[in-house]
């Protein structure tokens, strides 16, 4: 293993960061900041320069780069075809989309990753990730410049709800942690060739939690552990392991601090759920864990911090906001909205975006204040879709009812925690009622009623408008649901348009 000089250790983000004028990758690159102001409050007559339809259906982030928006979609039935469009931030208008064909296909449901990864883009311009297996770089007039089939080169990608990590990027290279029930792996792939330029064996699971790059290091918060990697070669640094459900949210950068989200898991009591929400100081020789948070966790949203303080967000709308270099909880408050996006933070305010279409805004401290609560639509009316149709003939996942005949190697009627992998790994323990070890058949089932149970309300809550994302330059928002995107402005900002774009 390396030694990490203290220098390297620092953990500053690269120059992939959001600028004033640029939020280039998901996240900002894990800080979801940028240093400019932000509007405050708008509303579905005031404040809202252009919005228009896309095609298809994404649940990526928009990314800003030379006054430009590129987003990605699925088109069809069966997301047979991908597609990134490049608009105009200042009008709406599109200045060029691309589509391919996926190179693999699958329904396009609720129940499915739909165009879920967050591209990434640099001067040279936007490299793509489908849950496909697609990877492409588009230059900045729209043309092909490379593009591979990872399922082609490395094997299939088997996950029962999609692909849905962002890529993280370098100077040279885009980053991808494919993770699923298959071999996984970590990738670095050449921004000029398309080539790999090394190639990481990581834990097979399914986890949606994105990479980072912090100052020559990976780091990737998933599958029960927090892992640093080395950028140029791909090498193991450091692991902080004997986590639980740190598969969604994204590890979150500070000074030589780390901040980490986790939630509960779904057959979870959630007795120590809040142990995986902690802070970790990476040092020269190892890292170390500062604190771990005694209530707060984490569902959809990551971490973010301003101020002295930093903010986690619940499944059901409750933000922690916790004292960053001890941990001590400073209040624990409603915000009225559920919130699937990841929060802004701008200055002294934090945006939590609903996944209903409302923005709350708080004032970053140790006391609760709001300023704002925005709508970007009537909530008794929000606009469907307008073009795309769900394919509701998708079937049903078997899951926990389908363990037994697929899991059991030693046909013994039983299920081991070695004979299950990935996700169900974790409802393991609170899976096996008479707790001998071991799965049966009752058991089994058992499980598979209590995940339908909770699930029984899933289909209706994923019905699309639904945001899923933001980014953000100094004045501006653009805000994505699954169909759409929204653009907030300033008052003074020119060219706002009062009518939506159309396509």
């Amino acid at each position: 293993m390396k030694t990490i000089s203290p220098i390297i250790a620092l953990l500053t983000l690269v120059s992939f960061a959001a600028g004033q004028d640029s939020w280039p990758q998901f996240r900002a690159g894990g800080s979801s900041y940028v240093g400019g102001p932000l509007p405050l409050t708008w509303s579905p007559q005031t404040g809202i320069a252009w919005q228009r339809e896309l095609e298809g259906y994404g649940q990526s982030t928009p990314i800003i780069h030379n006054q430009r928006v590129f987003v990605t979609s699925t088109a069809g039935p069966n997301k047979e075809t991908c597609v990134v469009s490049c608009i105009d931030i200042d009008t709406g208008g599109q200045l060029w989309r691309y589509r391919f064909p996926a190179a693999s296909t699958a329904p396009s449901s609720y129940m499915m990753a739909r165009a879920a990864p967050t591209p990434v883009v640099d001067d040279l311009g936007v490299y793509l990730f489908f849950e496909s297996g697609d990877v492409a770089a588009i230059d900045p007039t729209g043309a092909l410049r490379w593009r591979r089939d990872l399922a082609a080169d490395f094997g299939p990608l088997e996950n029962n709800h999609g692909i849905g990590a962002s890529p993280a990027q370098t100077d040279q290279c885009v980053i991808l942690n494919v993770e699923h029930r298959g071999p996984s792996y970590l990738i670095a792939i050449d921004k000029q060739t398309g080539e790999t330029r090394w190639k990481t064996d990581r834990p097979s699971s399914n986890s949606w939690s994105s990479p980072i790059v912090i100052h020559g290091q990976i780091i990737i918060s998933s599958n029960g552990a927090v892992a640093a990697y080395d950028a140029d070669s791909g090498e193991s640094l450091w692991t902080v392991g004997q986590l639980d459900g740190n598969s969604v949210a994204s590890p979150t950068p500070d000074g030589d601090r780390l901040y980490v989200g986790a939630r509960v898991s779904e057959f979870s009591s959630g007795g120590d759920a809040q142990r995986s929400n902690l802070c970790i100081q990476c040092k020269a020789n190892s890292p170390q864990i500062i604190w771990r948070a005694k209530k707060a966790v984490s569902d959809y949203a990551s971490p973010v911090v301003c101020g002295e303080c930093v903010y986690y967000l619940n499944n059901v709308g409750v933000v922690y906001c916790l004292d960053k270099m001890t941990g001590r909880q400073h209040y624990a408050k409603r915000i009225g909205t559920d919130c699937w996006a990841t929060p802004i933070v701008s200055q002294d305010r934090i945006y939590f975006w609903g996944k209903d279409g409302q923005t709350t805004v708080l004032k970053s401290g140790p006391q609760f204040e709001q300023l704002a609560s925005n709508l970007l639509w009537d909530l008794q009316s929000p606009p469907p879709p307008e073009t795309y149709v769900e394919n509701v003939s998708s079937g049903k996942s078997r899951g926990f009812e389908s363990l037994l005949e697929t899991g059991d190697a030693n046909g013994d009627g039983f299920l081991t925690i070695e004979e299950v992998s990935g996700r169900f790994r974790s409802m393991f323990p609170s899976s096996d009622i008479n707790q001998d070890g071991r799965l049966d058949a009752d058991e089994l089932r058992s499980a598979a009623k209590l995940l339908a149970a909770r699930r029984s309300e899933s289909q209706n809550n994923a019905r699309d408008p639904i945001v899923y994302g933001a980014a953000a330059i100094t004045g501006r928002i653009v805000i994505r649901t699954g169909t759409r995107l929204y653009c907030i402005s300033q008052p003074s900002s020119p060219s706002l348009v009062k009518e939506p774009v159309k396509k």
